[in-house]
């Protein structure tokens, strides 16, 4: 631990030391930033944040790696849908930050972070700062809701659950109370976390209902014309299993959510709900926007495409806040954090990284048993400065599909944590 700060006291330092029992050697101060011992400090702990904290330690195992996530635990959103619909255990999602500690060294700060200050390179959080020489930044998403307030409301009654945690507990509450009536979802404009993820989600409880045979309808009301991606799979789905349980309202903007009447009313209508899903806009979290990261009038932050290094030099944001040519997803950002992770530890080498293209990966569920996918390969036109995107879609419904988006899961899980 570094010396005694100014102005703190002896006291403070055993309150900052009691807190932080299992990782004595991470260096705090209640004032002004002092130099610490952490080396790259990471900001988030969703799929982006812990590869790039493995990874890092992997390729450098003496260098202090610091991780910041104010969960106690990760939980995966891909999988999700399948614990809202009764088809796996919440604890199946879910893994504990202390294996990165265990494992790999990679020191874990179960805290908020209140503020993120660029020019002392200095993360703050409750406890005080930390330090950085690199900061990666992976703090997920907001929802965006200030320009239509009457979204507030429908946060607390009807979760959108595009945030790990709580919110996919009390929906998947909602859900397994639900004995019949009308259910409406409601899908913004991208950009979004995980395009197939509302499609996925209708289908599984359209899939519910008929499994339970309950005496019920669902809306799936969508801002979009069709389905962002596997169109034709989902669509397939919606004709030959769910006409008769669901109507899907195409291109319908959601104008106001009366939750204590509940209604949504849209461009298209009213539609009455006995529960919902409503699914907001989105952008990034608002921290990296009181830290200067995104521009007036916009949502997301901007980086090098290639490297996702911010306009501040060893400043990194990957995973869904930043402005990508690839998807908002866990995949993407587990893909991201590899390569920050590479062009971090060669600078720390001395050494030059090669650019590379990334690839995705989505699957979807449409039924209990059975899922469709989209592999995405990209090329890049450096004279134009633009990205383009090569779909190879398996809109055929398959148990195999199904099976295979189990173990890819399980994959990227056993990379992150094993």
């Amino acid at each position: 631990m570094s010396k005694k700060p100014s102005g703190v006291s002896r006291r403070d330092i055993i309150k900052t030391v009691a807190g932080l029992s299992l990782f004595p050697t991470i260096a705090f101060s209640k004032n002004q930033p002092k130099r610490g011992s952490a080396k790259v400090v990471i900001v988030g702990g969703g799929y982006g944040g812990v590869t790039a904290a493995k990874y890092l330690k992997k390729e450098n195992p003496d260098l202090s790696v610091v991780l910041i996530e104010e969960r106690p635990f990760f939980m995966s959103c891909p999988l999700s849908n399948h614990f809202l619909a009764g088809l796996m255990e919440l604890t199946s999602l879910c893994f504990a930050y202390n294996t990165l500690e265990v494992k790999h060294g990679v020191k874990v700060i179960t805290d908020k972070v209140i503020a993120i200050e660029l020019d002392k390179k200095a993360v703050k959080t409750s406890q005080g700062y930390v330090n950085y020489d690199f900061l990666i930044l992976s703090p997920g998403i907001d929802y965006d809701v200030e320009d239509k307030p009457f979204y507030s409301e429908s946060l607390v009654y009807y979760p959108p659950a595009f945030k790990p945690g709580s919110e996919h507990i009390y929906l998947k509450k909602l859900l397994s109370e639900f004995e019949g009536g009308d259910i409406v979802i409601t899908v913004p404009p991208p950009p979004y976390r995980c395009p197939p993820a509302p499609y996925e989600r209708a289908a599984l409880i359209a899939n519910m209902i008929k499994r339970n045979k309950l005496k019920a309808h669902l809306y799936f009301i969508d801002a979009n014309e069709r389905p962002l991606i596997n169109s034709e799979g989902f669509m397939s789905a919606y004709y030959d299993l769910y006409k008769d349980v669901a109507t899907y309202v195409t291109s319908a903007e959601v104008k106001d959510v009366d939750v204590r009447k509940r209604i949504v009313k849209t461009s298209h209508g009213d539609f009455k709900f006995d529960i919902a899903n409503i699914i907001p806009p989105m952008k990034a979290n608002s921290i990296l926007a009181s830290a200067g990261l995104i521009k007036k009038k916009e949502k997301w932050v901007s980086v090098n495409p290639l490297t996702f290094e911010t306009h501040m030099e060893n400043v990194f944001v990957i995973g869904d806040a930043c402005v990508s040519y690839l998807p908002k997803s866990g995949y993407a950002a587990h893909s991201e954090g590899k390569v920050v992770a590479k062009i971090i530890s060669a600078r720390l080498k001395g050494r030059e990284v090669k650019e590379e293209l990334l690839q995705m990966v989505c699957y979807a569920m449409v039924s209990d048993k059975e899922a469709i996918m989209t592999e995405t390969s990209f090329k890049y036109e450096k004279d134009k400065g633009r990205f383009i995107p090569i779909h190879r879609e398996d809109n055929q419904r398959r148990e195999s599909t199904a099976k295979r988006y189990i173990e890819w899961a399980k994959g990227l899980w056993r990379d992150m944590f094993g």
